[in-house]
């Protein structure tokens, strides 16, 4: 049986995806999300465990563009935007409820398919055909690909000159920690360290920062580096690593730790446009924080540019 033809499928719904998708769907367009993970938002990730709550990717966002100042000003003084810190004249926001929040947001009213790893994306004439590795088949005339570029290109078929510019996008991978303590940490305010020694990058008290919990968490982030060469390292290694050269600032003892493994942590560049359009065959546009920007910004301004750009075709 033939699948469902969709007018447009987006896959990955991250940031970018999420405002690709919620750009195409005002335009009039119905648009399927499909993303692996059991929930919207990718690296803008947050959870609770033994009382305390943590953002355990991107831990801030700012607003440099005027299009996305323009939509963080409509949520200041809600649950999705608040100022952190400011650091060099730039104030630094985040959400009182997580970083999962903004992305929740954006994903209200869109239709979204989520534990669905996507196993090939095919063309057939003017279709893009996509399986998924469940058998579970999708069929549309608009593609709209968010992963990180290194997943993309295994996924598409592209010509030689499109993998040669695409090629070289690389990212730096990332090892985190997340520590409850028994008491207050020794974090300085706001509640955010980032360091120059190894093999810790950032430090980060999510109470500080404002997420409510009985215990305070502390999200403890590796350096590239470090992540690189202690990418297959058991956990619990890593963990007695992390947490003793984080122990100057932990001030109380860790009485519960979790690990998690960031394989696309930031791309180490990034392409010179906000996104990247396949030409001669059915539309097809890739986006995310590796075109035009690595910060979560820069992720919902490509999405935003990929799907303008679908709509002007």
């Amino acid at each position: 049986m033939n699948p469902q033809l969709e007018d447009c499928i987006v896959i990955g719904a991250g940031l970018a995806g999420l405002a690709a998708a919620k750009t195409l769907q005002s335009a009039g367009l119905g648009v399927l999300l499909l993303d692996k993970g059991r929930r919207v938002g990718g690296r803008m990730a947050s959870r609770h465990f033994e009382g305390a709550h943590f953002d355990y990717g991107a831990q801030f966002f700012t607003a440099r563009d005027p299009e996305f100042r323009r939509l963080i000003d409509g949520f200041l003084g809600t649950a999705l935007a608040t100022p952190w810190f400011d650091r060099d004249g730039e104030t630094r926001y985040c959400s009182p409820v997580g970083m999962n929040a903004l992305p929740r947001y954006l994903a209200e009213g869109l239709r979204i398919h989520c534990g669905v790893t996507v196993a090939s994306v095919r063309r057939d004439g003017n279709l893009w055909r996509i399986l998924a590795a469940d058998g579970t088949e999708y069929a549309t005339e608009v593609l709209v690909v968010t992963t990180p570029v290194p997943q993309a290109l295994a996924l598409l078929e592209l010509d030689e000159q499109a993998r040669g510019e695409l090629g070289g996008i690389e990212y730096h991978r990332c090892l985190a920690i997340l520590a409850v303590l028994a008491g207050d940490s020794a974090i300085p305010a706001p509640g955010f360290l980032r360091l120059t020694e190894q093999p810790l990058q950032t430090l980060a008290d999510n109470r500080q920062k404002g997420l409510e919990g009985e215990a305070t968490g502390v999200t403890i982030l590796a350096t590239p580096s470090f992540s690189l060469l202690h990418w297959d390292t058991p956990q619990e290694e890593v963990a007695e690593l992390l947490l003793a050269a984080a122990a100057p600032w932990l001030g109380s003892p860790v009485t519960h730790w979790r690990y998690h493994r960031w394989r696309y942590s930031q791309p180490v560049q990034t392409f010179e446009t906000r996104y990247y359009a396949v030409e001669g065959g059915p539309p097809l546009v890739l986006a995310g924080d590796a075109f035009g920007g690595p910060r979560v910004e820069g992720a919902f301004l490509s999405g935003v540019a990929a799907a303008t750009w679908l709509l002007e075709r």
